[in-house]
């Protein structure tokens, strides 16, 4: 037991009673917070407590304390000064003082313990709300996720495995819930080493790496009956500090099977609508040139007039079918190129030399412009030059008569720029980002007054690129437009 110099220090009230309830210690404390003065100081402990905290006191408190030999935590109304109650917790214990069994009282101010608990209960209820909340909002983001059937949607813990999987994942997998989130990602699907790579990463990743861990490729899902169908398969990563840690990645696949053979089926009816196009074509633009160009034949002018509009017409239809075959093997991937080392002035006097019989009214000159010495590239030549007409004959078509189609060409780190820059009008600013844009003209009305399928700068495009070569367009310093592609140097 301390000595009482010791307990008035003590910032709480202290009182230590016989085990009958008679007062023989309360420290200063206790008497400066119940209002007591050295002349009036209790008897009795039940003194300082109203009625029903005396009737308490002795038919709980001090059985308890006889019997346990403590009392912990209990509150207590206490007199205080001006009749005012005090609350207070109480903590009582068997102890001695001096050779004589006592009681020790400690009596805390349990104003702030009761705000603090009443603060407690405060945030617990919104936390219950913030938890059924969120369960509503759990449930509505599952109604939703499970009503997109046509899509699977996973969730990924680091390393791959499924922790989570939507209805249409159900539906594409041809497995239960259950059974996808016991595997991993890589036992459904052909997964190329790059997204292997960001799969392995640890959640703890820089910016950098979150912000290249987005993939979105063609793949294909294996079935559990041996099946294997092709599917769009969408990977993003999840910001760490945004999401529990177990889930770092959403997938998003896609069946893409039925569309693929639809495109299978497009490809090949309009392949073979344009290969049996082209044959009869063919002979009919035969016989029109012979009867042009022969000289044994008179016609009236009204008939040579008719004549060559009809092969003008027929070269025309002629082009659109080369243009739609070329297209539809770039597409489906059948277009090879056989590179070899070619003269570059060789190939650029061929490209202009094939174009001198192509609106020959307009009086255009092409003028080019070479390297002191001649530079040797590695590119297929047949390919070349087509490319190089589309884009003479893109320029030829837009420039107005009696002008000038400047080619021009540019030493680069291991590739040489060509530049074909025309005198027309250029292209609107808005259509710039849709120039290699598959069936897309600046001019898309019936009647607009430049015919063309909108597929020769798309082509132009996938062959320069299957050749490792890039393409482009600027604007003109003098007006007009100018496109440039690249070929690698031999």
């Amino acid at each position: 037991m301390n000595h009482p110099a010791e307990l008035d220090a003590l910032p709480c009230a202290v009182i230590v009673t016989d085990p009958g309830g008679a007062i023989l210690f309360i420290n200063q404390w206790a008497q400066t917070a119940f209002g007591l003065t050295a002349a009036a100081l209790p008897d009795r402990l039940e003194q300082l407590l109203p009625r029903a905290g005396q009737i308490f006191l002795q038919t709980h408190i001090l059985p308890m304390l006889r019997n346990e030999g403590v009392v912990k935590e209990i509150y207590l109304q206490v007199k205080g000064a001006a009749s005012v109650q005090i609350p207070m917790l109480l903590n009582a214990q068997q102890g001695m003082l001096g050779d004589k069994a006592c009681y020790r009282w400690v009596m805390l101010p349990a104003q702030h313990r009761r705000e603090f608990e009443q603060q407690l209960l405060k945030n617990r209820q919104q936390m219950q709300e913030f938890a059924r909340a969120a369960e509503s909002d759990r449930r509505i983001l599952q109604t939703v996720l499970d009503g997109v059937k046509d899509v699977g949607i996973l969730a990924l813990s680091a390393g791959g495995s499924i922790e989570f999987a939507n209805i249409g994942a159900e539906l594409i997998f041809r497995a239960e819930t259950q059974t996808l989130t016991k595997s991993r990602i890589t036992d459904w699907l052909s997964i190329p080493d790059d997204i292997l790579h960001t799969l392995s990463l640890p959640a703890e990743s820089n910016g950098n790496e979150l912000s290249a861990a987005q993939h979105d490729v063609e793949t294909e899902l294996r079935l559990n009956d041996g099946r294997h169908i092709a599917v769009q398969l969408q990977l993003r990563r999840l910001a760490p500090q945004q999401t529990l840690k177990s889930l770092s990645y959403i997938v998003i696949v896609t069946d893409i099977q039925q569309r693929k053979q639809y495109q299978a089926l497009q490809d090949n009816f309009v392949a073979n609508i344009s290969h049996e196009l082209r044959t009869p074509l063919t002979s009919i633009l035969g016989a029109l040139k012979l009867l042009s160009f022969d000289k044994k034949s008179v016609y009236t002018a009204q008939s040579q007039k008719l004549l060559d509009l009809t092969v003008k017409n027929a070269d025309r239809l002629q082009q659109l079918i080369i243009d739609i075959l070329d297209f539809s093997k770039l597409t489906a991937g059948k277009v090879s190129v056989q590179l070899q080392t070619k003269s570059l002035a060789g190939l650029l006097q061929q490209a202009i030399d094939e174009q001198l019989y192509y609106l020959p009214e307009k009086q255009i000159q092409i003028v080019l412009e070479l390297p002191v010495s001649d530079v040797l590239v590695q590119t297929d030549a047949g390919r070349f030059l087509q490319i190089m007409s589309n884009l003479l004959s893109n320029a030829k078509k837009f420039s107005p008569g009696n002008s000038e189609i400047k080619i021009e060409t540019e030493m680069l780190a291991g590739f040489v720029k060509v530049s074909i820059t025309d005198q027309g009008p250029g292209v609107a600013d808005g259509f710039i980002p849709f120039l290699f844009g598959q069936f897309r003209q600046q001019d898309d009305s019936i009647n607009r007054e430049y015919e063309g399928t909108g597929l020769g700068l798309s082509i132009c495009k996938q062959l320069t690129e299957l050749m490792g070569g890039d393409i482009g367009y600027q604007k003109s310093e003098d007006g007009g437009a100018t496109f440039w592609f690249t070929t690698v140097l031999a």
